[in-house]
């Protein structure tokens, strides 16, 4: 059972928002064990950064996006209730300062250490603060300690019997370099998408705080407007005002301005390279990504600079929220994409030419990988993580109308 977010997480404090202590357990693990059950699986082997936060709280810094991690969480069908969690040594006072529910920490020697001394058990007291030797985990993590991070995932499988089961891998390759004989090795990403894609009552409350902080960043950019601004002055302003507000934005830029400029028709996203003047008049769509605690926000606003919607622009945006509603209403459990699609498409509604609605399931709102959509955002469920986004097309030769873009 995921536990409650502390309220000084979640409250902003003077606009910003404070990293304080998670909660030990967030996961949906009911979810995930039903989905071990119905697919056979004895048990699940995460590798993969994201699911190693999404099941332990455990949030690794200091990796590059294209390292190995060092790191693995080990979970049985068959006893859930212990878990094991392989980590370099040097992460293991990580869980002094953000605690887990899993009790059985177990580091192994990592790249910290000299590699021309030879490795010796008491080399894991280099990474125990003095005064927390005497902690029950630590103590049991010091007594676990293994020489390579192979060993110990070996060793914990073998302790939780599933050396010789049918175990799920998110990164396969990991689970058949183990060479663990007996160990039928299976993929993992389907049975840790589906858990992720309902949310606990924690998830959900991340998931509104970090659409706040979007919020406030968006207001904090169009405010720092001025006359001969550019779309990079844009971008800057807006990832100042994530970074002020305690959040992240990933490079190139946290902004994807994916609407029509001019009178040219065609869709694009920014590459972060743009720097033509934003002049008054101009309609942005703020279409905006980053992450507090990993968990994201996908969404924005729609700015006339300078000024408000006029003419056209006035009556497409009345229908554009039109639309938008909607589809909020048909957002229920049971809902496929495909009916609400249809429901935000241009015969529901008087929309533009060529215009149309789009509403898509974000089945983890920890980032996911481009092919995750056709593969789990089948239906809806309660819990489920929403993206909205009605976007009008505009015929060739007609000013931009406005959009809506947010996340439910």
């Amino acid at each position: 059972m995921a536990t409650k977010l502390p309220v000084d997480v979640l409250s902003a404090n003077g606009e910003t928002f404070a990293r304080a202590m998670l909660p030990k357990q967030f996961c949906n693990l009911d979810r995930l064990l039903f989905s071990l059950r119905t697919r056979g699986l004895d048990g699940i082997v995460a590798t993969l950064p994201y699911n190693v936060f999404y099941l332990t709280g455990f949030n690794a810094i200091a990796h590059k996006a294209d390292e190995p991690r060092p790191y693995a969480v080990i979970l049985s069908r068959h006893a859930p209730e212990r878990p094991i969690l392989v980590v370099a040594d040097y992460y293991l006072a990580t869980f002094l300062k953000q605690p887990t529910w899993v009790e059985d920490v177990r580091p192994f020697r990592a790249v910290m250490m000299p590699l021309d001394l030879p490795p010796r058990k008491e080399d894991i007291d280099r990474f125990i603060p003095g005064n927390r030797t005497k902690v029950a985990w630590v103590e049991r993590a010091r007594g676990s300690y293994a020489f390579d991070m192979g060993t110990a995932v070996r060793g914990a499988l073998r302790d939780l019997k599933l050396d010789c089961g049918r175990v799920a891998f998110d990164d396969m390759g990991a689970g058949f370099r183990l060479g663990v004989e007996g160990m039928q090795v299976a993929d993992g990403y389907d049975p840790l998408m589906f858990a992720r894609a309902v949310k606990t009552d924690t998830e959900l409350r991340l998931l509104e705080r970090s659409t706040r902080l979007n919020e406030a960043a968006i207001g904090r950019t169009v405010a720092s407007w001025e006359r001969g601004a550019t779309w990079r002055d844009l971008n800057k302003a807006y990832a100042r005002a994530v970074t002020d507000l305690g959040g992240f934005v990933r490079d190139p830029g946290g902004m994807v301005w994916g609407h029509p400029r001019g009178t040219d028709p065609a869709m694009t996203l920014a590459t972060g390279l743009e720097d033509d003047e934003v002049t008054p008049g101009t309609h942005v769509m703020f279409d905006c990504h980053g992450t507090i605690d990993l968990y994201c926000w996908d969404g924005g606003k729609t700015w006339v600079v300078d000024g408000e919607p006029q003419g056209d622009a006035k009556r497409w945006a009345r229908a554009t929220s039109a639309v938008a509603e909607i589809l909020i209403s048909a957002m229920k459990p049971g809902a496929r994409i495909s009916q609400l699609q249809a429901y935000g498409s241009c015969g529901r509604v008087t929309l533009p030419p060529a215009g149309c609605g789009r509403a898509r399931r974000r089945s983890c709102s920890m980032p996911m990988p481009p092919f995750a959509a056709p593969r789990v955002a089948c239906h809806a469920a309660p819990g489920c993580s929403w993206s909205l986004a009605v976007r009008p097309v505009q015929p060739s030769g007609r000013r931009r109308w406005p959009s809506v873009h947010n996340e439910w």
